[in-house]
């Protein structure tokens, strides 16, 4: 640690050497070559400093991950859609109906572009039939959607 902070004051000091350099003498090349000298200087000291980069890359394991993994860029646009969606409608279904529910959604693209193809909603438990039909109102309306597209569920316990 000690090495790492005599090479911060040293670094400091040359570019402050170099600054002056540059305004007493008005040479730009002067002050870039010493803070490039500094550059090395504090890249070396690093590289003696720090045992783990002496031994480079043989020490660290990257993972190996297939471009299969990640998907297309499509995908994940429309996976965030799906969590952004169930976000909104959450926070809809809270101040309209008054639940705490819980919605996973599903989307799906067809020929003519992206439509909910599935919402499960999850209510907490207790839920009156008043507000479960607000709730079922407001998906219907914000998802231009039939009730079938709505899969009901409540949570155990009170």
């Amino acid at each position: 640690m000690q090495q790492l902070k005599t090479a911060a004051a040293i670094f400091c000091t040359a570019c402050i050497c170099a600054e002056l350099v540059g305004q007493l003498l008005g040479d730009v090349r002067g002050r870039q070559c010493i803070k490039a000298a500094a550059g090395l200087y504090i890249l070396v000291t690093l590289f003696h400093a720090l045992p783990g980069i002496r031994d480079g890359a043989a020490g660290l394991a990257l993972p190996v991950v297939e471009a299969e993994q990640f998907g297309t860029a499509e995908s994940a646009i429309l996976r965030q859609a799906e969590r952004d969606l169930a976000e909104t409608l959450e926070e809809q279904i809270e101040l309209a109906a008054g639940l705490a529910a819980k919605l996973t959604v599903t989307l799906a693209e067809s020929d003519e572009g992206v439509y909910a193809a599935r919402v499960e909603i999850r209510l907490p438990a207790g839920a009156g039939p008043a507000q479960r039909t607000a709730a079922e109102q407001l998906l219907c309306e914000a998802l231009g959607a039939g009730p079938e597209a709505i899969v009901w569920t409540e949570e155990e316990g009170g």
